[in-house]
């Protein structure tokens, strides 16, 4: 595992990673963690947050042999371009991960709810290289091939245009955003505005989608968003790469997005406050 800072001491100090799941049951892995890669691999899994991609990405390139792949399991839809344009075209598979988890100290997982993670050739279809992906993963994942990835990856962001934003600047968890009815509806209507954004990347998302996404999840309701914990430790979020991402693509269709501006701005004011302090 690459890493740096406090996440890279506390890996190298335990060398495992300690996982504690919902019901207090611990287990761990052992791990190898450094600062850089010390030799090439066949596969090369990219899961910072969305913001750090472009400094991260050519690094990750220099470490993927020739006939190998990156992959890019990450928030927001647009981290798979950034890859390839520092490892060449389609070098970089898609996947996403649908997952209630957080990290109370370094090198310590702590998984609340779900666990689905998807991966796929953003191409479409389930083409050579997403099933030798998949057969790399799947003896140790709990991993389905998508057909098409990049459908999944923009129902995923319904999800994180829904809840992330809201929940980071009010502190509510998913479950308390939609148990007012006020607060629900934004939900929807921030899950809408993608939905419109996504019609003018040829994505067909639809009501439907957003019926899936909002209802209601018993295994997400206590759960807060990486959003709002992020602002909690103080650090930049991911906006660009979500609410930021529709309202950047609004302007640019003539989409007007008015729930997702009005959440982007309330983000960037908390997160600014927290980089002050």
């Amino acid at each position: 595992m690459i890493a740096r800072g406090a996440r890279l001491e506390g890996l190298a100090r335990r060398g495992r990673v300690s996982v504690v799941e919902a019901d207090g049951r611990r287990w761990s892995a052992p791990v190898h963690a450094a600062s850089e890669p010390a030799d090439v691999a066949d596969l090369v899994v990219v899961t910072t947050k969305s913001h750090h991609t472009p400094e991260v990405a050519e690094m990750a390139a220099a470490a993927v042999a020739p006939s190998g792949a990156l992959l890019s399991l990450q928030n927001g839809v647009e981290n798979v371009a950034h890859l390839d344009r520092a490892a060449g075209r389609r070098r970089t598979l898609a996947g996403l991960a649908f997952v209630g988890l957080w990290i109370p100290e370094p090198g310590v997982v702590a998984h609340g709810a779900e666990g689905a993670v998807k991966v796929g050739d953003p191409a479409g279809g389930a083409t050579a290289r997403a099933r030798r992906l998949h057969a790399l993963l799947a003896p140790s994942w709990d991993v389905t091939l998508s057909e098409d990835i990049v459908l999944d990856q923009w129902r995923k962001l319904l999800w994180n245009i829904g809840f992330n934003a809201l929940c980071a600047v009010t502190g509510a968890t998913a479950g308390e955003a939609l148990a007012v009815p006020e607060s629900r509806a934004l939900v929807r209507e921030a899950m809408r505005e993608a939905v419109a954004i996504a019609a003018g990347h040829s994505i067909a998302l639809t009501e439907r989608d957003v019926d899936e996404m909002a209802a209601h999840n018993e295994q997400l309701r206590d759960y807060r968003p990486s959003t709002a914990r992020d602002l909690d430790e103080s650090k930049r979020v991911e906006r660009e790469a979500l609410c930021g991402f529709v309202v950047r693509e609004g302007r640019r269709l003539g989409v007007d997005v008015p729930v997702n501006r009005v959440l982007d701005g309330l983000l960037a004011l908390q997160e600014a406050r927290g980089l002050a302090a």
